[in-house]
């Protein structure tokens, strides 16, 4: 699905409005995101784009006693079922055995975990997420790992900690293999240039350096025949592109990008909310397009492998996911390739 000249030239004026917009209604309890997005017709997406509002539980107008106006500076506006699950990792023993094992050459697609319970919210935390990808970083001979960092980290989670894959709770005598040493995350908004214009992103992604004693196949995705060639360019005609992601949880999904600029409301690691700003968004070609456990899971188009992102959280409903952008990606790491 491509947009057309005409909305693709509303895009960026729609996008300057959002702060304020955000500002606005993010004051109400039951709203959860707010992006130009894809509007939705029958549960059907249409290339005509709108200011998609996510709210907790959607209600029949009549139901609703303060609704989002119809329209907004001239646009028209629409509201979705959206918010994302509490708990972002698999339970160890709910991944699929294929998945969950030692795999050498590391891959993308795998499971893989920190090497002991994390702090998060307030409480330990202990789970599996998704290896997204292999990469190389100029200047290192060993090949990284790109995940993200709630995956990895938490409160008290210290640089060069071990990263286990396979899982050491899937481990005969709950061993680590140290597969690689975590080296640098992000759980924040993080301020770059998009396009010529300055935004802040939410970036939740970590990187870690493959150990000693792994193989590594750069770009390769389990359960996909291509490829990961490159980052992808991060601009309104992404919006409709055809995206693919394997992950732990739901294996190969595909799925649209339905928005670039969407803002939600997360949570840091100590609990607090925050406002998660420019999260691209991706609705399911066929049901979810993610669940809890494909947290981390290289996000790339299925026309070209280009990797537009990580992916950061699965929807509780409407098969909605939140994917944390490959430019915010590199405004941090810059010298991460394929």
């Amino acid at each position: 699905m491509k947009l057309s000249k005409e909305e693709l030239a509303l895009h960026d004026e729609m996008a300057k409005r959002l702060p304020e917009l955000v500002e606005e209604y993010f004051k109400r309890p039951e709203i959860t995101s707010l992006g130009v997005s894809l509007k939705t017709v029958n549960d059907q997406l249409i290339p005509s784009l709108s200011y998609t509002f996510g709210v907790k539980k959607k209600l029949p107008l009549a139901k609703v006693s303060n609704p989002i106006p119809a329209a907004l500076f001239g646009h028209p506006t629409d509201v979705v079922e959206f918010e994302i699950q509490p708990n972002n990792l698999a339970a160890p023993d709910s991944v699929l055995a294929a998945r969950n094992e030692k795999t050498d050459p590391l891959i993308g697609g795998v499971s893989i975990s920190a090497n002991g319970e994390l702090m998060q919210n307030g409480r330990e935390v202990a789970g599996n997420g998704t290896l997204g990808v292999m990469v190389n970083k100029t200047g290192d001979d060993n090949p990284y790992l790109i995940t993200c960092a709630h995956v990895l980290a938490g409160t008290t989670t210290e640089l060069d900690s071990d990263v286990c894959q396979q899982s050491k709770w899937e481990t005969t005598l709950n061993y680590c293999h140290n597969c690689a040493s975590l080296k640098s995350y992000y759980h924040e908004n993080v301020t770059f240039k998009r396009n010529s214009a300055t935004i802040s992103a939410w970036l939740d992604c970590a990187i870690a350096r493959k150990g000693w004693f792994r193989y590594a196949t750069i770009g390769k995705v389990y359960g996909v025949g291509n490829i990961i060639g490159g980052f992808s360019d991060i601009n309104p005609e992404l919006i409709g592109e055809e995206v693919m992601k394997s992950g732990i949880a739901t294996e190969v999904t595909t799925g649209e990008v339905t928005s670039i600029t969407t803002s939600l409301k997360a949570r840091n690691f100590n609990g607090t909310e925050v406002t998660a700003n420019n999260m691209i968004m991706v609705k399911g070609n066929s049901g979810s397009f993610s669940a809890s456990g494909d947290s981390g899971s290289a996000v790339f188009t299925t026309n070209g492998s280009l990797m537009i992102g990580v992916l950061t959280g699965a929807g509780l409903t409407s098969g909605l996911t939140s994917v944390s952008a490959a430019d915010a990606i590199l405004s941090q790491w810059s010298d991460l390739s394929f």
